[in-house]
């Protein structure tokens, strides 16, 4: 088994992290290969990816121009020999023993790709995320997004293993230079003829704590929020193509989370990004069919109303909380 799985690291200026997701999998008997795509970076990330796969056979390093996670992503899949396909974001771990859970589950059911639970971790502590609790309650073997809803959640590449026939069959890549995931993880999801869903714990999601990338710098800039609604635009056009009937599920969880971090960067920002934002999060609303956000909260659907006037000023008056690292408050 563990010679037909790769797994594809893209990395970007993650000197302070690499090694510790390097290690997370390295010598392990569900790992076949990593392949690191070092995406331009400008510190030591490329220097400590060639000296770790000096004295591991396993890993490979690639390296090319600065283009984006994207391109980093789809150049790791170009090089990568498995049968099987992971993904883990060069700032995350993978927990013992998570891909020989996925594996062992695809060789039961025959599913195309297999998705387990997630949890996120700083220097610290680690945590369930609330997000993904009922997601990943109990194990699933064969299921799909049509019948099983809930996974309308999950969005994300680097919990998951896929049969790489399966990606190419189906001529996945990655798209979005920023949060790239949701078109085309929605887009697996539809396009498998059955997936399968594993209650263990698979992958650690790092809360950076400091620097210049982390979620409390980034969250609330007007260019991020932007690309937020950008991936919603485009996730729901995936539904709207492939499977209508699920866009209310993706519309409630579209508003109740990004919106409301666009929401919070309009209240903190200035400038044409916000624009930009502020129009992305209408173009996503009006591809709903009308009567859809009939079943939101009385907070919510004020929110919605204010964005489709592009009403900056009443938007920034009372923009609801959203917290993403699913941290529980302090007390």
């Amino acid at each position: 088994m563990p010679q037909n799985l790769s797994v594809v690291v893209p990395a970007y200026n993650v000197e302070a992290y690499l090694l510790e997701c390097l290690t997370s999998l390295a010598d392990r008997d569900d790992v076949g290969e990593v392949v690191v795509v070092d995406d331009g970076s400008t510190d030591g990330t490329l220097a400590l990816a060639r000296a770790f796969a000096a004295s591991q056979p396993r890993v490979t390093v690639l390296s090319e121009e600065h283009r984006g996670l994207s391109a980093t992503r789809n150049t790791g899949v170009a090089a990568a020999q498995g049968e099987f396909l992971a993904f883990c974001d060069a700032d995350d771990r993978v927990p013992t023993g998570a891909y020989d859970h996925l594996l062992r589950a695809l060789g039961a059911s025959g599913s195309d790709f297999a998705s387990g639970d997630v949890r996120r971790f700083d220097s610290a502590r680690v945590w369930a995320h609330p997000r993904y609790r009922d997601v990943f309650a109990a194990t699933r073997l064969g299921t799909h997004l049509t019948r099983d809803p809930a996974l309308i959640l999950d969005r994300m590449s680097w919990n998951k293993v896929f049969r790489r026939s399966f990606w190419d069959r189906s001529g996945l890549a990655f798209q979005l230079a920023e949060y790239e995931d949701g078109p085309v993880m929605i887009e697996a999801h539809l396009r498998a003829a059955s997936v399968d869903v594993v209650s263990e714990v698979v992958y650690h999601w790092r809360v950076r704590e400091s620097g210049p990338h982390s979620i409390t710098q980034r969250l609330h800039e007007p260019a991020n929020a932007a690309a937020r609604m950008t991936m919603a635009v485009e996730t729901a056009l995936v539904l709207q193509r492939l499977a209508p009937e699920l866009l209310p599920e993706l519309a409630l969880d579209i508003v109740h989370g990004d919106m409301r971090v666009v929401a919070n960067a309009v209240q903190r920002g200035t400038g044409d990004a916000i624009g930009v934002a502020v129009a992305r999060a209408c173009d996503f609303l009006d591809l709903l069919p009308p009567g859809l956000l009939d079943e939101l909260s009385e907070e919510d659907a004020l929110m919605v109303a204010r964005f489709r006037r592009s009403d900056l000023a009443a938007i920034r008056s009372d923009a609801p909380g959203h917290d993403p690292t699913g941290r529980t408050p302090p007390r």
